[in-house]
């Protein structure tokens, strides 16, 4: 089977995380996409953000030990990664997508989304999240990653 590198930001503001109503697939999802030829996995994740939302990121590091050498150097790690199956679609054939997830913090930008992919967004707290239809409104396990996010701050840790 296909697998195609993508990259995903969930971006968290004042205890809210953004999230884009993905036209394609008619849910909320938080924004990311395609990760393209040389660019690093947090390097899209910030791209995409911005393309699909206009806002600009700094992701939170969450590393071990931070490596940076002439012949090595750290890239910033996800929180997360998913290995998410992809059904058929106009004509492509149903693949995998390897997600690299990252937590993100608005550092600017204004706020302005890319209509050929995204529908609206919005900036949601964890009670509006939960009230949200599990799988015909947003995934189940977009949920739940949001709720673990929101409930252990993970977003603010350095």
């Amino acid at each position: 089977m296909l697998r195609q590198i993508v990259a995903t930001a969930y971006v968290v503001d004042q205890e809210k995380v953004l999230l884009i109503y993905h036209r394609k697939l008619n849910k909320w999802l938080p924004p990311g996409g395609h990760v393209d030829v040389n660019e690093a996995p947090s390097e899209a994740a910030k791209r995409e953000v911005l393309e699909e939302t206009g806002y600009d990121i700094e992701l939170v590091s969450q590393e071990n030990i931070w490596v940076q050498r002439w012949n090595a150097s750290s890239l910033p790690r996800p929180y997360m990664c998913l290995l998410e199956e992809i059904p058929a679609y106009n004509g492509a054939p149903a693949h995998q997508h390897i997600d690299f997830i990252y937590l993100g913090r608005l550092v600017g930008g204004n706020a302005s989304i890319n209509e050929r992919e995204v529908e609206s967004m919005r900036w949601f707290n964890i009670e509006e999240i939960a009230a949200l239809e599990s799988d015909v409104e947003i995934f189940e396990e977009t949920r739940e990653t949001i709720k673990k996010i929101l409930e252990q701050e993970a977003y603010k840790y350095a």
